[in-house]
């Protein structure tokens, strides 16, 4: 329980990080290479749903060869860790791998 505890603080942070820092490090940038920003965020929001189908199209099949059944009410051990590993672990390290790159971004309005 404290271990899923600890997976749902981390991941809603990075989370937190994600829906509020790379936007607003977007629309800096944006500000200044294109003051009319509309199509910007048209773009990123396409983006966000293209990423969101293109992890649907290539995770669902890793689960179903992992022998995850939606519809069963008992799963083989091998399932069970792979949805782990996929819903929890994976976004996980990728959130974390976005902070730290974002911590690394200039974002002064001198360096754009």
């Amino acid at each position: 329980m404290g271990l899923f505890a600890l997976v749902c603080v981390i991941s809603g942070a990075s989370i937190g990080a994600d829906l509020t820092l790379m936007p607003a490090a977007f629309a800096q940038r944006l500000a200044v290479i294109a003051p009319n920003g509309a199509q910007g965020f048209g773009l990123w929001s396409l983006m966000n749903k293209l990423t969101l189908a293109l992890a649907a199209i290539a995770l669902f099949p890793l689960l179903e060869m992992a022998g995850f059944d939606a519809t069963a009410s008992n799963q083989t051990g091998q399932a069970l860790f792979t949805l782990t590993f996929l819903y929890a672990a994976c976004p996980l390290f990728l959130k974390l791998v976005a902070i730290l790159l974002l911590i690394k971004t200039p974002l002064q309005d001198d360096q754009i």
